[in-house]
């Protein structure tokens, strides 16, 4: 960029709204665009749920172009799209998250509101942010004055950034109908506003509970000082896993479909016939069919062809496109013995190289993600929120390993590296800090209980 030009940001915050337009407008404008990409972001999620797009194209037709009711219509869904998020999630944080601060009052206040039912909420959001591309979280203080999230569907997000980068909110627009109605939120760093669309406009409402002003503050009298909306991305592009391989699970799809509509039919015969004294095809069958009989002239007469299916090349091919979908899709396939029964640690690392590749992607944008929401956690303990970039959040991959390899090589590594390096490498420790509180109460209970030789109880005192 020349120094003449103006910054990107600048950009961006002036394409906000166009000249002589109201916020309304400009809200509405931007909602009408957003609405755009709403198919785009619900394609994973409807793979996902296992509604792809065989089962909405139209049914069979004959000559006529009428449905065929008759014609079989098989619609398989292989779905390996579920299996791939499902393993890309759960290999992430099917394990809890590692949240580390020097001081312990710090991770005190993480254990108090980023406990299990946070797990259980970050496993339901990076699963939506795989299928279509980002997911939101939105934080704020109940009624009774605790700090909760709620997870937002990015259908309903209009995000609108401060930079190219994507990283600082100047606002959002959320939107969603409940009935027939449409209704629209628009937050800012310090306020929000809520609105009903009526006949094509927005308009001021207190659907929202809030018989005080509108606009109003984030909290009871006060805002937080940030867009209080976080997202959670996929990857750089915001974008879904189905878009990798969405092809290849298209085609095996319709491959095995007609394979089985095939098998139906080869059941039935195809008749050739020759000297037919009917009208038309269908009188023949309905003929066939009733009487057993058709009429023929002297010449005339009737042969049958059967369809061969062919089998071992249509599984041949399925299987090429599994193979497709598992290396495009970079996931591990385990349905394939290519290891053995007892692979080496290099073997398992091999195996999971793809998936290594595509989930660091992940954690590269669910890091940051999650410092924001502790930046929030901050706030509401009166604590200062940039604490959050001091806190190490790491991840407990749930790679396969070869347990008697890793903890003979965590044995060896007793004297050569520190002990909690031991203890979280281990096959068996899951928690390292619960594995020192375990540790620690045995070797209490053993200093307690072990008499020393020679030296009477009371000696000790």
């Amino acid at each position: 960029m020349d120094p003449f030009t103006k910054p990107h940001g600048e950009i961006l915050t002036d394409s906000i709204k166009v000249e002589d337009e109201t916020q309304e407008e400009m809200i509405l404008r931007l909602i009408t665009e957003h609405d755009r990409n709403i198919a785009i972001y619900q394609t994973g999620q409807r793979y996902y749920d296992g509604d792809p797009d065989i089962k909405s194209e139209d049914p069979p037709k004959d000559t006529n172009g009428q449905t065929d009711e008759l014609k079989p219509d098989w619609r398989f869904d292989h779905n390996p799209h579920a299996n791939l998020v499902d393993q890309k999630v759960g290999y992430i944080v099917g394990e809890s998250p590692n949240y580390q601060h020097k001081e312990e009052k710090v991770t005190e206040v993480i254990e108090k509101h980023l406990g299990y039912d946070f797990d259980d909420d970050l496993n339901d959001i990076l699963t939506a942010a795989s299928n279509k591309g980002v997911e939101w979280l939105h934080p704020y203080v109940d009624e009774e004055g605790n700090f909760n999230t709620l997870e937002i569907p990015a259908e309903q997000i209009v995000p609108v950034w401060k930079d190219r980068k994507q990283r600082v909110l100047h606002a959002v627009i959320r939107h969603y109908t409940v009935g027939d109605e449409l209704r629209v939120e628009y937050w800012t760093a310090e306020r929000v506003w809520y609105y009903i669309s009526k006949d094509g406009e927005l308009q001021l409402g207190w659907y929202h509970g809030i018989n005080e002003n509108n606009p109003t503050t984030h909290l009871d009298g006060e805002s937080w000082g940030r867009v209080p909306f976080i997202p959670f991305k996929n990857n750089s592009q915001s974008v879904s896993d189905i878009w990798r391989y969405k092809t290849f699970i298209d085609a095996m799809n319709r491959r095995s479909s007609d394979t089985q509509n095939m098998f139906d039919e080869s059941t039935e015969l195809i008749y050739i016939l020759r000297g037919y004294e009917g009208e038309n095809l269908g009188e023949f069958m309905r003929n066939l069919k009733f009487y057993k009989a058709i009429n023929v002239s002297e010449d005339g007469g009737v042969d049958t062809i059967r369809v061969e299916v062919p089998v071992t090349s249509s599984n041949e091919w399925l299987e090429k496109l599994r193979e497709y979908v598992y290396e495009y899709g970079r996931g591990v396939d385990f349905n394939k013995n290519e290891l053995g029964n007892s692979p080496s640690g290099i073997a398992l690392r091999f195996l999971y190289t793809g998936l290594d590749l595509k989930t660091k992607q992940l954690a590269r944008k669910t890091i940051p993600a999650i410092k924001q929401l502790l930046w929030f956690v901050f706030e509401y303990e009166d604590m200062d929120g940039n604490i959050a970039d001091e806190v190490d959040v790491t991840f407990n991959y749930n790679r396969m390993v070869n347990e008697l390899e890793q903890s003979q090589i965590a044995s060896m590594s007793q004297t050569v590296i520190s002990d909690d390096t031991v203890m979280a490498n281990h096959p068996w420790v899951d928690d390292l800090e619960k594995e020192k509180e375990r540790l620690a109460a045995e070797d209490g209970r053993v200093d307690s209980e072990l008499p020393i030789k020679g030296v009477e109880g009371d000696e000790l005192e």
